[in-house]
């Protein structure tokens, strides 16, 4: 019979290099996921700040309206001549 000996530091070597490979790939992992997790953190960051201008903006452009409804409008003079030349336009609805 033909027995191999194997030294004990080749089947330690063995085992823990496959570790070192895993816990590199864990590492890369967890960089890759803290990344993506904060350019989503700041994408979204980015749209709240667009909504909440957009949101301001409508609210004064509302503001506004109101202020402009608010206020009489002019009397305008229209003579009947005026009335009569108005002509009626045709609409299609589909």
């Amino acid at each position: 019979m033909n027995r191999q000996y194997v030294n004990r530091s080749q089947v330690a070597a063995l085992s823990v290099h496959p570790m070192v490979y895993l816990v590199v790939a864990l590492v890369l992992t967890l960089a890759a996921g803290l990344f993506y997790h904060s350019v989503q953190t700041a994408r979204l960051a980015d749209q709240v700040a667009a909504q909440t201008a957009l949101l301001a903006q409508l609210r004064t452009t509302h503001a506004n309206t109101l202020v402009r409804a608010a206020q009489p409008l002019p009397a305008t003079n229209a003579s009947p001549a005026t009335v009569e030349r108005i002509v009626p336009q045709e609409r299609w609805v589909f």
